[in-house]
């Protein structure tokens, strides 16, 4: 079958996603990249890709937002090509998507959507900057078009069942809805040198703690904020308590400072670390934490899976709902709730022979969220939708 999938930028886990859907010889692939940069670093080459994809050029300035500038090469290709089913990724409100979408409908090839779900209606944040997010006649005219969209397409690839479950409230009949989450290599974070992983640990002074890791962007969505103010809340109580902050972002210098000197041997925030080197990172902690206040999905979820760590993560990550199960391999909390937090860790600390049983069950999860799985459910859905 083949498959031609267009999309904003790389992100590492569809790289691996897209290498593994070419590799298995049973799709041909053709992904049409919006750009290639992704957070400040070009993450494919032509000799590294391993798999076919373009980057399109798009009307109008480089600095402007991909939203809002049109890629003529894919509006020509949707128009000219043959393939047995066009994907629809990314933003659906860009100028891009939605011509695609037009000319597809309009010309009755099979196409479909592969998004995550939506922001909640119940939950505006006063520091989202995006007018869609704020404005209630935005957020209007994006559900009408949305409804719009999923009348015109055979189907939508669902990151997840929280995805599932909000276009089935939106009106969207069952038939249409299809699970596809996010996968990634889950199985590197499990093939760590525990010496790799002990190096880490003694280098930052941490071989007697109980380390808690958070990875992802610094950005007050994510909630490191309330990670900061949980720890501190257990750190005077529990001198075994150690946090790893891996990422980086524009909240960086404000956690920072905000770090007084006793808290300085106990919190690291070490920045970015490569893709090659986060599973040695993972393999370095024992229970990973995700605090956001909105995830459509969160990939670092099915890392912390494949590294055999329990999981403390937000309701309002949308991984949650399929990876984590409270009291078994993990703690689910409500968004900005700094106590129950600070609870879900303190769980760990008084009861740290838990963290063993409870890990070895995200270990059991992720085995279902392997790059395999992920091209086997992608096949099953691609054949349910042509037949």
């Amino acid at each position: 079958m083949r498959l031609w999938i267009l999309t904003n930028t790389p992100s590492p886990y569809q790289v691996e996603f897209f290498r593994a859907i070419h590799a298995s010889g049973q799709c041909e692939i053709n992904v049409r990249f919006m750009r290639l940069e992704h957070r400040g670093e070009t993450l494919i080459d032509e000799a590294t890709a391993g798999f076919p994809y373009r980057e399109l050029r798009g009307l109008g300035p480089a600095r402007w937002r991909d939203e809002v500038r049109l890629h003529p090469e894919a509006i020509r290709e949707v128009i000219r090509e043959r393939h047995d089913l066009f994907v629809l990724s990314g933003h659906y409100t860009s100028i891009t998507f939605m011509m695609s979408a037009i000319c597809l409908a309009l010309l009755r090839k099979p196409w479909v959507m592969w998004l995550e779900q939506p922001w909640p209606e119940d939950y505006r944040p006063a520091w989202a900057t995006r007018l869609s997010i704020r404005s209630p006649a935005a957020r209007f005219a994006r559900r009408l078009l949305l409804r719009a969209l999923m009348r015109m397409s055979r189907g939508v690839f669902c990151i997840g069942t929280a995805a599932m479950d909000a276009y089935k409230r939106m009106g969207a009949p069952d038939s249409k809805l299809h699970f596809l989450p996010y996968y990634c290599d889950v199985e590197r974070f499990a093939r760590v040198d525990p010496r790799d992983a002990a190096r880490i640990r003694a280098r930052l002074g941490l071989m007697d703690k109980t380390v808690f890791l958070y990875s992802g962007a610094l950005i007050e969505r994510k909630g490191v904020d309330l990670l900061l103010d949980a720890f501190k809340k257990l750190a005077s109580r529990h001198p075994q308590a150690a946090l790893v902050i891996l990422g980086d972002g524009p909240l960086r210098e404000k956690l920072l400072a905000s770090l007084h000197e006793d808290m300085q041997s106990r919190i690291h925030i070490a920045g970015h670390v490569p893709q090659s080197d986060l599973p040695a990172w993972f393999k370095a902690a024992d229970v990973f934490v995700f605090p956001s206040r909105h995830d459509g999905w969160g990939v670092v979820l099915n890392e912390a899976c494949g590294a055999g760590l329990p999981i403390i993560s937000t309701k309002s990550t949308g991984a949650a709902r399929d990876l984590v199960r409270d009291n078994e391999n993990g703690k689910l909390i409500p968004r900005d709730d700094v106590p129950r937090l600070a609870a879900a860790m303190l769980f760990f600390l008084e009861q740290p022979e838990t963290i063993k049983a409870f890990g070895e069950r995200s270990r059991r999860k992720a085995e279902n969220y392997t790059l395999a799985k992920g091209v086997e459910q992608l096949l099953i859905n691609m054949t349910t939708i042509l037949n």
